[in-house]
């Protein structure tokens, strides 16, 4: 028995022109939410080889609305639902799939440079 299409899943068109926009806001090397790896265009230069996927920070199921951001295609399929978004690999440092690199990026590691800007609380005189 075939499983179901994208667009019986509910990933149909509307889907995919979100997923087109992500792709074309995205910068090259950001961290992915769920590992902290660092996410490419190229599917090759991914950890996983794959694709990118669009993911709804908030649940379908919970009419969680358009996608909002990139993940991993491996990652995006680790998260599923968001029951376990507690034990993303990016907050715990322990990889969920055994081909993933030994090394999960931190947000604050400063080799990754995305042009985030820190600036010091203002002190009161």
């Amino acid at each position: 028995m075939a499983g179901l299409t994208t667009t019986e899943r509910g990933y149909g068109w509307s889907h995919e022109k979100v997923r087109a926009q992500l792709m074309a806001d995205h910068v090259d090397g950001s961290p992915c939410w769920w590992c902290g790896l660092p996410m490419f265009r190229e599917k090759t230069a991914n950890w996983d080889g794959e694709s990118l996927h669009a993911d709804h920070s908030e649940e379908r199921a919970r009419d969680g609305g358009d996608a909002d951001r990139l993940l991993h295609g491996i990652c995006n399929k680790q998260r599923g639902g968001g029951s376990r978004d507690d034990q993303r690999p990016a907050v715990t440092g322990v990889a969920m799939d055994e081909r993933m690199p030994d090394v999960v990026v931190s947000p604050e590691d400063e080799s990754l440079d995305i042009g985030t800007t820190w600036f010091d609380w203002p002190t009161m005189a």
